[in-house]
């Protein structure tokens, strides 16, 4: 048993923190939430007199066999699958060592951040918790197709869908649209019909799976909310009507504004997705902002590990939130209780009892600055304090 006593609790549910809290666990699991004194026996008591504890964060939208370089699909092109899963557990440790205890991660070849899911369920190794696509489905020549499996028409789609499935997927990725990342498209254009999406999503709905969608142009958005997809990556070119869509079909929109920015500015990233992505700064800010005023569903994820965006933007991502009129409490919920309802890890995502213990120990009020859930910090993982220097060796 542990006691985190004399906490200043942000639990993923209140709107406001709660002052002399303490939080009981036991084993991986919350056993305990209260204020005042707590007659513990604990065998660990934590002294958190001063200090702000809130859930695990959560990053719904990552890329773990990526590091966050100009072009890191150049560093694992032509890796066999070991390899790879290597890098990805590298990068699954740094985003642990930040204090982001679960992510989706929505796009690897082959069954390489599957297997990593496994082994780090099974307790063989310490990591964030992993909700896992595997593959994207692109159409042939589609987005990213060089980590995902293409398919052409709905029958194709549909085998793909349940080949994935089998292998284990805890959600389907599509690739509706065109994107900045693959040379030769746009991220406007069309690239798999709504037969297509309706198919991925019927046979993700069989196993009471969930589909996400990378879907940047307007008509794609539209194409996978008639088909009834739950979350919407991205969503540069969303109007208000596709946005009032979402509201009204409680789909989940991931905005992940901060890869863009960093995609814009960094001159290490080939030409020509660089003159691409300056196109969409301005209506991807704009769609954002109007999510906000409209109150869609928002969870945080950043796209992490992609060109130019290595896990410490995480954080960037949450201010760029707030610059776009959410508040700092409405941006942790987004990055904790509502992105764990997103990739349905329903288990995690706040502090209460009977949740996992995912928790953060940070000295300063998040509320006040949100930087301060980049400074040092101490990350509780299932229960167990785990060592950022340690994780990073």
């Amino acid at each position: 048993m542990k006691l985190l006593k004399n906490c200043i609790l942000i639990d993923g549910l209140s709107q406001e923190p709660v002052d002399d809290a303490y939080v009981v666990i036991d084993g991986d699991t919350i056993a305990a939430v209260g204020r005042g004194a707590y007659p513990s026996t604990a065998a660990e008591v934590i002294d958190c007199q001063g200090a702000y504890v809130l859930p695990g964060l959560i990053d719904t939208h990552v890329h773990l066999i990526w590091n966050g370089s100009s072009h890191p699909q150049s560093l694992i092109a032509g890796a066999d699958p070991e390899t790879v899963t290597l890098y990805a557990y590298r990068h699954a440790l740094q985003t642990l060592s930040l204090g982001i205890t679960s992510v989706r991660d929505l796009a690897s070849p082959f069954k390489t951040v599957l297997q990593l899911r496994n082994a780090i369920n099974a307790n063989l190794l310490v990591g964030p918790t992993i909700v896992a696509s595997g593959p994207s489905i692109s159409m042939t020549g589609g987005h990213i197709h060089y980590i995902g499996v293409e398919a052409d028409g709905e029958d194709e789609v549909r085998k793909a869908a349940r080949q994935l499935l089998k292998q284990g997927a805890d959600v389907i990725k599509v690739m509706a649209t065109g994107g900045i990342y693959t040379n030769g498209e746009e991220p406007g254009s069309v690239q798999m019909t709504l037969s297509e999406l309706k198919a991925a999503r019927e046979e993700a709905a069989k196993k009471n799976k969930k589909t996400a969608a990378h879907a940047q142009g307007l008509q794609g958005i539209v194409n996978c909310l008639d088909a009834g997809i739950e979350t919407i990556e991205h969503g540069i070119y969303a109007d208000r009507d596709a946005l009032h869509r979402m509201k009204a079909q409680d789909a989940y929109l991931v905005p992940t504004m901060i890869v863009f920015r960093n995609l814009a500015s960094d001159s290490g990233i080939p030409a020509w997705a660089h003159k691409k992505v300056q196109h969409v700064l301005e209506p991807h800010r704009s769609m954002l902002e109007q999510a906000v005023s409209l109150q869609v569903k928002i969870a945080t994820g950043t796209d992490c590990g992609s060109p130019a965006t290595p896990p410490r933007f995480y954080f960037d991502e949450l201010v760029i939130m707030q610059e776009a009129g959410m508040t700092p409490m409405e941006v942790i919920h987004a990055s904790t209780r509502v992105a764990a309802a997103c990739i349905d890890l329903h288990d995690r995502g706040t502090i209460e009892a009977g949740k996992k213990a995912d928790l953060l120990i940070v000295r300063s009020n998040p509320l006040d600055d949100l930087h301060a859930l980049r400074e040092d910090k101490q990350v509780m993982k299932d229960g167990r304090l785990v060592s950022g220097k340690l994780l990073l060796l």
